[in-house]
């Protein structure tokens, strides 16, 4: 199923974007991601959140190489689908296929089962946007979540 822009965007917000993730690991990190997501009123119980991110983590690094990874659980502590976009200046080692850094992260946690089932076409559209380093380089120039948004508009679009 192939989602329309719109409704990719839809799953991002302002309040759920980190400009300059500070831990330098990936426990850190993860914690980082989790904080953020439990930021919003709809996600309940983080701690529980955050193990779920953490469990997925274990099955296998969600790196996806040059220097993106996208952590991402399906949990009963999201009602609905909600996404972290972070930014690392310095990187984490994530244990990526590649051995390189992560800069670029997309945290997805959505419910179990969802009536639109969103999850996988979301994570799906994250992983070829970001195969291109142009919307990766603009991603990590970017001076703020406008233009963030913006580079994420384009890069959906293809």
């Amino acid at each position: 199923m192939v989602l329309s822009v719109d409704r990719l965007l839809s799953f991002f917000d302002e309040s759920r974007y980190l400009s300059n993730l500070g831990p330098r690991t990936k426990a850190g990190a993860l914690k980082a991601l989790a904080t953020c997501l439990a930021s919003d009123p709809d996600i309940r119980h983080p701690d529980v959140l955050l193990e779920a991110l953490e469990a997925r983590e274990k099955l296998g690094s969600t790196a996806i190489g040059k220097g993106v990874a996208i952590p991402h659980s399906r949990t009963l502590s999201a009602p609905r689908l909600k996404a972290v976009v972070a930014r690392s200046k310095k990187g984490i080692d994530w244990g990526a296929p590649d051995k390189k850094p992560v800069k670029i992260f997309f945290a997805v946690v959505a419910p179990p089962q969802e009536r639109k089932n969103d999850y996988l076409p979301l994570l799906g559209a994250l992983v070829g946007a970001m195969q291109q380093k142009k919307n990766r380089d603009a991603i990590l120039a970017a001076p703020d979540w406008e233009e963030v948004r913006t580079v994420l508009e384009e890069s959906l679009r293809g």
